[in-house]
């Protein structure tokens, strides 16, 4: 009689789990048939993290551009790779001979650990630029250094020399976002134009201020004052090592300062400049400062000290939460360092797709072409990343991977999702957007007990994102319940 109950309850439970799934794939179709993707490429997949059966799909395998959401790729392979409590390192250190006096026959160095939170205040354990620069000149001062009969140098070799992804669009490079990764970078590689907006709508607001000074730097303001709602709509044009910058678009009227960011157009060199005038103002002089993208092997380096940036862990974490480019070009320079030889973008994304295949990825039909979605050239499908989440969590812990993800309805650039939902606070995930591309990845806790990751990517809408998201949100909210 007990086997009978027992069997009769292993009977119901696969009833009501089969019934359970069986509603997922039509309720998805459903909202995926709305009139709204009528013109719109979707790629779903949803996957059971402890069978890794696809539960419900939509042209799963279908390639788009998937934008931030490919920062999963970067971010926990340089977790699973580096380690979670790697740090980039910066090492301050002197060629040539000290003299009893002070006197240094040499150069300074700052060699550079491609370290993306040098300077920064966005991340806990990092000083930012002002702390950075007097913590520099106190170490200098406490070698002994009185005089640099030489140049502080700014060695930026450990990178490759070019910063960006050859295929970001070239209305992206002036802007905050897309400053790339150097050897040294500095101040998150970027600066802040301060305009007075107290105007009529349609003049042209003067420029107030630049902060920090921008050596050499030279802004072509063809800004205009719109009505107080618009918000920013300006853009900075002009890509790295081009310090003419042209300020085109609209700022919203107000009681100023308006302020907007644009990429540093050498960060290397910028550092120098600073580093300079910190030191003139204890009067340690020298005779100059220069770049340097390749390292001398005859100079022999006396470190005097070592900077360290916050640990991996929450570097990623902060670059999920904030999709913040430079930190997963960062990362994914490292990766090639570490891994090939090399910190190209290139050796990264080869790191990258050797995971994929322990994860049984197809990897020939996608396409990558930086570590942060930014290039709309990448071509990535839903069944990748929900795949590669998977495995990720057989790797890391599902606990750990949890960690570095913003919750839905809480944090980060997802906070504002599922605000009159039951799956709020049940959904860890990933967002990305640009023109006409939206997608949605990361693991959901289901009504039902069970634990899958899933991808959702969007192309090719023409309504603007607000009012696409909530039909997404519906979806990931019918994962949560159905499956």
């Amino acid at each position: 009689m007990r086997f009978f109950n027992t069997l009769l309850l292993v009977l119901f439970s696969y009833i009501s789990w089969s019934q359970s799934a069986g509603l997922l794939q039509p309720k998805l179709d459903k909202i995926l048939n709305k009139n709204i993707f009528e013109t719109s490429n979707i790629s779903l997949s949803v996957i059971d993290l402890e069978t890794k059966k696809e539960l419900a799909s939509h042209r799963s395998k279908k390639v788009l551009s998937p934008a931030s959401s490919l920062k999963l790729f970067t971010t926990y392979s340089s977790i699973i790779t580096l380690g979670k409590d790697f740090k980039f390192q910066t090492i301050i250190a002197y060629t040539g001979k000290l003299l009893d006096e002070g006197t240094l026959e040499g150069d300074l160095i700052i060699k550079g650990g491609g370290d993306p939170t040098l300077g920064s205040d966005k991340v806990k354990g990092s000083r930012d630029f002002v702390e950075l620069k007097r913590h520099i000149k106190e170490v200098v001062i406490r070698s002994g250094i009185k005089c640099i009969h030489g140049e502080i140098v700014i060695d930026e070799s450990i990178f490759d020399s070019y910063p960006v992804a050859p295929s970001w669009q070239w209305n992206d490079l002036g802007n905050y976002y897309a400053s790339g990764a150097w050897g040294v970078n500095i101040h998150e590689n970027q600066y802040y134009v301060y305009f007075n907006n107290r105007n009529i709508i349609g003049n042209r607001p003067t420029i107030h201020s630049v902060s920090p000074k921008v050596p050499r730097l030279n802004l072509s303001n063809e800004i205009v004052v719109d009505s107080s709602h618009t918000g920013d709509q300006a853009y900075i044009f002009g890509g790295p090592y081009n310090y003419d910058k042209r300020i085109v678009g609209t700022i919203p009227q107000g009681n100023g300062p308006f302020s907007i960011k644009g990429s540093l157009p050498d960060p290397p060199y910028f550092l120098g400049y600073h580093i300079k005038k910190e030191l003139d103002k204890a009067n340690i002089q020298s005779r100059g400062y220069k770049t340097r993208l390749r390292t001398t092997k005859k100079d022999k380096l006396t470190p005097i000290d070592t900077i360290f940036s916050p640990p991996l862990g929450e570097i990623a974490k902060k670059a999920n939460v904030e999709s913040n480019n430079l930190y997963t070009e960062s990362m994914l320079k490292m990766l090639g360092l570490k891994k090939v030889g090399q910190g190209t973008g290139q050796n990264g994304l080869a790191t990258i797709i050797r995971l994929l295949r322990k994860y049984k990825i197809n990897t020939k039909k996608l396409k990558f072409h930086d570590g942060s979605g930014l290039s709309a050239r990448n071509l990535i499908h839903s069944y990748s990343i929900a795949r590669f989440l998977a495995g990720i969590a057989d790797d890391l812990g599902r606990e750990e991977c949890l960690k570095y993800l913003p919750k839905g309805g809480y944090t980060g650039t997802v906070r504002g999702l599922f605000a009159k939902s039951k799956a709020k606070g049940k959904v860890w995930l990933k967002s990305g957007s640009m023109e006409g591309v939206q997608s949605y990845s990361g693991y959901i806790k289901t009504k039902s007990g069970k634990w899958v990751s899933f991808s959702i990517i969007v192309n090719g809408f023409t309504e603007k994102h607000k009012t696409v998201r909530p039909y997404l949100e519906k979806i990931i909210t019918t994962i949560f319940s159905e499956a």
